[in-house]
């Protein structure tokens, strides 16, 4: 019976997240406890811009989709910014990352 919780439970979370690493329940149907272990990564991005730069400023950004997950930019400086991606797959889930430059001086 156990066994046959732990596989329902399984893919259940496998199904509805492809990001589960592991997960298990313990116990019977009066008392237990379950945990479920999830992938992540965590992708941080830099930019710099300084005055000998023949440029304005420069930026970066993450994209999912059509979605921009975080966009920095600085014009004398540097800036970080970080951005969680779980592990699904497919080009919809895919996390991207951009940068350029602002107008010349």
């Amino acid at each position: 019976m156990k066994k046959y919780k732990l596989a329902i439970i399984s893919a259940a979370f496998l199904t509805l997240s492809s990001s589960v690493a592991c997960a298990a329940t313990f116990g019977n149907k009066y008392s237990g406890a379950s945990s479920v272990e999830t992938m992540q990564v965590r992708y941080t991005g830099f930019a710099w811009n300084y005055k000998k730069s023949r440029y304005k400023s420069t930026y970066f950004k993450y994209v999912r989709g059509s979605r921009t997950l975080l966009y920095r930019s600085v014009s004398n400086g540097k800036v970080t910014g970080s951005v969680w991606d779980d592990m699904r797959w497919g080009n919809k889930y895919t996390t991207r990352f951009y940068w350029g430059h602002g107008a010349l001086k």
